[in-house]
């Protein structure tokens, strides 16, 4: 058992979710309880996991936590997609998102495969 927060994998996907916050702040308030919900529901998902795995008393069923934690990661990537093609998200804004997200799926990806 770790403290999940000395994790660097855990840190970037923090960051991560402090920064689909800082972006969806602005959009539209129809979007409220649509995408901007399910993007920071998704986003704190993934941090969220990675923190329970490192209760659990195993390294193999820490893995299947890193592994919903992956396909949080994977579900995020499209709905970035979706705000930016709908225009909620500038071309920059969106780069920035889909470069930590893809940072964030190797490092659960490689973790994982440590752990088993």
């Amino acid at each position: 058992m770790q403290d999940f927060r000395n994790l660097k994998v855990w840190q970037k996907a923090h960051g991560l979710t402090l920064l689909i916050y800082r972006l969806t702040i602005d959009f539209p308030r129809e979007e409220l309880f649509g995408l901007r919900n399910s993007l920071r529901k998704t986003c704190v998902d993934i941090p969220a996991f990675i923190a329970e795995g490192c209760g659990k008393p195993t390294d193999a069923e820490f893995a299947k936590s890193l592994f919903i934690a992956l396909g949080f990661v994977n579900r995020l990537e499209y709905y970035a997609l979706l705000a930016f093609e709908l225009e909620m998200f500038s071309e920059s804004d969106y780069q920035k998102v889909n470069d930590e997200i893809l940072e964030v799926k190797k490092m659960l990806h490689g973790f994982n495969q440590r752990l088993r």
